[in-house]
């Protein structure tokens, strides 16, 4: 037997001297089978006797893997407009829904197969309420990718919406729930009960300003008023409901300054801490005057935000503040 002759069993490389395999334990003593014709040959041929043959074990090179999903998806370019949502496999109850959920729209791609695939749906901005319907079903798994325009992003920061947009759409009056119409305590005009600025009496945000004269004019820090309204919207952007540019009109709306001493729409805030900035205003208190500290204004039952409506681009619904 020369050197460099292979185990027919397992391929291990054999020397002269080997009886057994060390790789498999098959007993080289034995005739050779060919491979080819099934002829048994002296154990030391080289070439089958019979059809010529080489007896020598040709191993096969192993079958390259085929790259994973993710390698796959990954050679291929993320859309660089739109949200792109992207799942592999998962255990979750969910993981069929998703798939078919995904199926349904024109941008599916697939990447992979089995357990190894990489799912990929792209929606524009006008169909985030379809995309909203995907989330559902990935809601929870810790492997789901989403990107915006291209570029990788927090889940949350485009799928923070999808819990109130469900009670929106499980509202009694859907058209009306952004409002606030469910809570009183949520009632504004921003579009949004996200915004976290309320119209409810002595709310922090009416006080974000100061007192212009000794006669009670009020005016409003609508910097701060904007400041706080794009911080607390940012996580809500992609919302089907959110309507872009409400809030510039609204704040265009919202009066500059308001005296309540001639407008009834509005009142003053008293403030409970002495030594504090603010206007002094002397009250009739059971029958007794008094002096007091008022720290801002605030809307004096909900005429103020008619007046707004009024100058708004849109309606303020039917049966707001009712």
């Amino acid at each position: 037997m020369g050197n460099n002759n292979i185990c027919e069993n397992c391929g291990f490389t054999l020397q002269d001297n080997f009886l057994f395999c060390p790789g498999c334990g098959k007993d080289l003593q034995k005739q050779r089978v060919c491979l080819e014709c099934g002829f048994e040959n002296e154990k030391d041929a080289n070439f089958c006797q019979k059809c010529g043959n080489s007896m020598k074990l040709k191993v096969q090179p192993k079958p390259e893997e085929k790259e994973s999903g993710f390698k796959e998806a990954h050679k291929t370019e993320i859309p660089s407009f739109g949200v792109t949502i992207e799942f592999p496999y998962s255990s979750s109850q969910t993981f069929e829904f998703a798939v078919e959920e995904a199926k349904k729209y024109p941008s599916f791609s697939q990447f992979g197969d089995g357990k190894k695939a990489i799912h990929r749906v792209t929606f524009s901005l006008e169909e985030m309420e379809l995309a909203s319907k995907l989330a559902e079903y990935l809601k929870g798994w810790r492997s789901r990718i989403v990107y915006v325009d291209g570029e990788k992003v927090p889940w949350d920061t485009v799928f923070s919406f999808t819990w109130c947009y469900g009670k929106k759409q499980a509202s009694y009056k859907p058209e009306l729930y952004c409002f606030g119409y469910e809570n009183e305590w949520q009632h504004n005009i921003w579009g949004c009960i996200n915004s976290g600025l309320y119209f409810r009496e002595n709310d922090d945000w009416f006080c974000w300003g100061n007192f212009t004269d000794k006669k009670g004019t009020w005016r409003f820090d609508k910097e701060r008023i904007r400041h706080e309204l794009e911080k607390n919207l940012y996580p809500y952007r992609f919302c089907p409901a959110f309507k872009e540019g409400r809030v510039e009109e609204v704040l265009t709306a919202f009066p500059d300054e308001v005296n309540p001493t001639k407008d009834g729409n509005w009142k003053f805030i008293e403030s409970w801490e002495d030594n504090v900035p603010g206007l002094i205003v002397t009250v009739n208190r059971y029958g007794y005057k008094e002096k007091v500290i008022m720290k801002g204004v605030c809307p004096n039952g909900y005429g103020a935000l008619k007046e707004m409506a009024k100058k708004l681009k849109f309606k303020l619904p039917l049966g707001f503040g009712r």
